[in-house]
């Protein structure tokens, strides 16, 4: 630490560099002033229309408070309108001085060609790229430029800009951060440490903002100049940067300069000018996508939020990756939620899966951005319960930016709910559109049952069925007991979407009432609360299954509706009973046919439900041996592990 400054002299010595170094309030940052041999002229180019008071304030401050005497002003009007703008530009142009200057368009063009255009005519050896709204307030934020803008390895220089509040409103540009480049410390106190103090350092970035960007001409005329083709919407600056730095020169932010920017608030586009923007934003991710997935100003493993910058981010779940080359598939998990839904049909089987060491991986519930996508760069993407033109973005964001294989997964037909089923209501009248419109987007559909398969059958060529299994670490061990009081416990637990199939059984718990002590878990209908012993709330996933074990069911019900929906159901509510141990009897609905062991009821009239249960009850032991059978094959046949894990991954990854 003592020999921080002579270490980091020595060096400016080796290479040849005239150098003296400062220290502020922080010891330990060195503040080098260079000793540049000469004292260019610089060219300061600003382009407007129809913002005369900004614009005075700017030239007024840039005039008054800039201590460097060797620079020049070069307004672009882009065509202003107001009266009171022109005559001011013909005041100025009257001046006849070379230190100001006035070009004016007879028509509206881009900023990027204005620039072009002042570029052109300017004089100076630095462009200085500044916006009307600025305003400045350091006499040497010019000097402090060109101190790192000579630098020969330098191509760009950008200063820090504030609020007029004195916060930080640019301090460099992190690629891909909400979007396509976002402002790290925005907001942050001018004078806050923040992370490892890079607020008070000069450093290297991919991006400074274009409000105030310093640029060799000798660089800018070997990049091109602005990109005025392709960015007419305010992206030249952030294209401007990136070629500059793929020509292998430093872009530099440097706290030594500072100016206010006193910008009013962004007008509302114009859908024409939206769409632009759109396709402008689309042209740059596809130019720089890669490059701004590696950002070497900031960590890959970091937040790619402005609000959360510098935070580590590692996603949900992370597969190991300790090699720079990957050795396993990458699968990029797109949940819908957190429950059940979104455990049982992606994120256990991808954790099973990594655990087993045949994948890497990652989930998220939010939407991404090409440029998250593009850091873990996965093989297969699977999307969850894409319906809806929101979601179905994210289907078309990754078929244009990524070559990930993308996989749609659903596990309920949605196209057609039953009438009482809660999440009906939520359903868009184009439901069946939309569904079409998302797997059409896809390379493959992974589904819960071979009849929902069948049902969506039309709409894709290559629709797999992986069944639903349960973790073993939730559901092997599960204890419960029977015969724990004076009446027969019979129950049912469950989500809150199973109204309608619950009141199939209304005079059936009515009729049983004074028998047997009836226990609801998970939502149970006004109409049954009257005749039941006990109602359990809903509970988390995690402690779902030890709860439902311990109500210690002497009979587990499972009704269904007879509905097309119910038909392409998994026979998930058997499997989680069949691991607690508890006999069942259930509708005869497809989805509860085949191996299963558990009585079933062909009509769902009350009658037969009725003779159902007496029967169970009539023979407990008989009853028990049918739980214990039913317990045995579904942790023998549906744990997820071991084998089973092949059909995830048959499912997931390519053939």
């Amino acid at each position: 630490m003592e020999h921080n400054e002579s270490v980091v002299s020595a060096h400016l010595s080796r290479i040849g560099r005239e150098h003296v170094i400062h220290h502020d309030q922080l010891p330990l940052l060195n503040r080098i002033e260079y000793r540049h041999a000469t004292t260019p002229l610089v060219s300061v180019i600003i382009t407007t229309r129809d913002q005369l008071a900004a614009l005075e304030r700017c030239v007024e401050s840039l005039l008054s408070n800039t201590t460097y005497p060797y620079f020049e002003v070069l307004i672009v009007d882009n065509a202003s309108e107001s009266a009171d703008t022109r005559a001011w530009f013909a005041a100025m142009s009257e001046l006849g001085s070379d230190k100001l200057r006035i070009y004016a368009l007879t028509e509206p063009g881009s900023e990027a060609s204005a620039q072009n255009l002042a570029a052109r005519h300017a004089n100076g050896d630095y462009l200085l790229m500044l916006s009307p709204h600025a305003v400045l307030h350091q006499a040497d934020w010019l000097q402090s430029l060109l101190n790192h803008a000579q630098r020969p390895e330098v191509g760009i220089v950008g200063p820090r800009i504030l609020t007029p509040q004195g916060n930080i409103l640019y301090a460099g540009m992190v690629m891909g951060m909400d979007g396509l480049a976002g402002r790290p410390f925005i907001n942050y106190p001018a004078g806050s440490s923040s992370y490892m103090q890079r607020l008070q350092l000069t450093q290297n970035w991919s991006a400074v903002s274009g409000n105030c960007l310093m640029v060799r001409k000798e660089v800018f005329d070997q990049a091109g100049g602005m990109e005025a083709a392709t960015f007419t919407q305010g992206l030249q600056d952030l294209d401007l940067c990136m070629r500059v730095g793929r020509d292998g020169y430093l872009i530099v932010g440097t706290p030594d300069s500072s100016l206010v920017l006193a910008e009013p608030a962004a007008a509302e586009r114009s859908e024409t000018s939206r769409q632009a923007l759109d396709n402008e934003q689309q042209s740059f991710f596809e130019k720089w996508l890669p490059k701004m997935a590696r950002d070497p100003a900031y960590n890959p493993n970091l937040h790619l939020s402005e609000v959360q910058a510098f935070d580590l981010d590692p996603g949900l779940q992370v597969g190991w990756e300790p090699f720079c080359t990957r050795h396993l598939p990458s699968i990029l998990g797109m949940l819908v939620n957190s429950s059940a839904v979104g455990h049982y049909r992606v994120s256990q089987p991808l954790l099973e899966l990594i655990a087993a060491g045949r994948v890497v991986g990652r989930m998220s519930y939010e939407s991404t951005t090409p440029v998250e996508i593009e850091r873990q760069r996965p093989d297969v993407i699977v999307f969850q319960g894409r319906y809806s033109e929101p979601k179905i973005k994210d289907i078309v964001l990754a078929k244009n930016y990524s070559s990930a294989m993308r996989i749609f997964e659903l596990d309920d037909y949605i196209i057609d709910v039953p009438e009482r089923n809660e999440h009906r209501r939520s359903m868009p009248d184009n439901i069946a559109e939309m569904l079409r419109k998302g797997i059409g987007l896809c390379d493959r559909v992974v589904v819960s049952t071979q009849p929902l398969a069948q049902v969506l059958s039309s709409m894709h060529g290559d629709i797999r069925v992986v069944p639903n299994m349960l973790a073993t670490h939730l559901w092997s061990s599960l204890k419960s007991q029977r015969r724990t009081s004076g009446k027969p416990r019979i129950g049912w637990g469950g989500g809150t979407s199973h109204r309608g199939d619950l009141e199939l059984i209304v005079d059936v718990v009515r009729e049983l009432a004074d028998e047997v002590e009836w226990v609801f878990f998970g939502m149970c209908p006004d109409l049954l609360k009257p005749y039941i012993h006990e109602y359990h709330a809903a509970v988390s996933l995690q402690t779902y299954p030890a709860k439902l074990a311990s109500l210690n069911l002497d009979l587990a019900l499972a009704p269904l509706e007879f509905h097309i929906f119910n038909d392409c159901k998994s026979n998930l509510r058997l499997l989680e009973y069949g691991a607690c141990g508890y006999p069942v009897i259930c509708s005869d609905t497809e989805a509860y046919r085949g191996h299963l062991p558990a009585t079933r009821v062909y009509t769902n009239s009350s009658e037969e439900w009725l003779q159902a249960i007496r029967m169970h009850l009539s023979d407990p032991n008989a009853s028990y041996r049918m739980g214990d059978e039913l317990r045995e094959t579904v942790l023998r046949d549906f744990m997820l592990r071991g084998e089973n894990l092949q059909y995830w991954a048959n499912g997931w990854l390519p053939d």
